[in-house]
């Protein structure tokens, strides 16, 4: 497989399959293909925590899995203004991210639920390159220090499964209730990536 960014503003994926290649991506979210494919839907609820995960970032409950039947090119956009960005991923440095905020993915990538009680973030299993959504500018931050750095939750978009972090709030009761949200402590060694917007910023203009 080969992939294409094709840059912002409104970024799209422009992806070139071999027979027989697949990807897994957001329902909804196809452009075109010049050739033929099949596609098939990925259910991926696990358990009641999976599901909570999805409900508080947003997150289909299903995907699409393309299949070519011979080589092409498929093309693939958000469904809003979000820009599309690409991390290589591997099995012995997983990355955890916003649920709402996937895109697409190969097919030996996993997503499973983890982190902060195990209700706001998920995390990959194998190797493959993940799409991510953001919007406005995507910062990548290599946090090297005991010194932490605070990140808003509206910008997080992802970090390394190694780097020490917690979640500083009046944690998830407080957050429902008052509609406050909370911030993102990092400090040891590891990746952080974060957005300028929010897609709540872009639903106000």
């Amino acid at each position: 497989m080969k992939f294409q960014i094709i840059e912002s503003p409104n970024s799209y994926l422009l992806l070139e399959l071999n027979k027989g290649e697949k990807i897994i991506i957001e329902k909804g979210c196809l452009i075109y293909s010049d050739g033929e494919y099949d596609f098939e839907n990925k259910i991926e609820v696990e358990s009641y925590k999976n599901i909570i995960s999805k409900i508080f970032g947003g997150k289909s409950l299903a995907y699409n899995i393309y299949t070519a039947n011979e080589k092409l090119k498929m093309g693939f956009s958000a469904k809003d203004t979000a820009e599309i960005f690409s991390l290589e991923i591997d099995k012995q440095t997983p990355i955890l991210f916003n649920a709402s905020q996937h895109f697409a993915r190969t097919i030996n990538i996993q997503i499973k639920t983890g982190g902060l009680n195990q209700e706001f973030l998920v995390k990959t299993e194998g190797s493959g390159i993940l799409f991510l959504k953001a919007y406005g500018h995507i910062i990548e931050k290599i946090v090297e220090s005991s010194k932490p750095i605070y990140v808003d939750e509206d910008s997080l978009i992802a970090f390394e499964e190694g780097i020490e972090y917690k979640w500083i709030t009046g944690g998830i009761k407080k957050l429902i209730t008052s509609g406050e949200g909370g911030l993102y402590e990092f400090s040891g060694n590891g990746k952080i990536w974060i957005q300028s917007k929010s897609k709540i910023e872009f639903k106000k203009d």
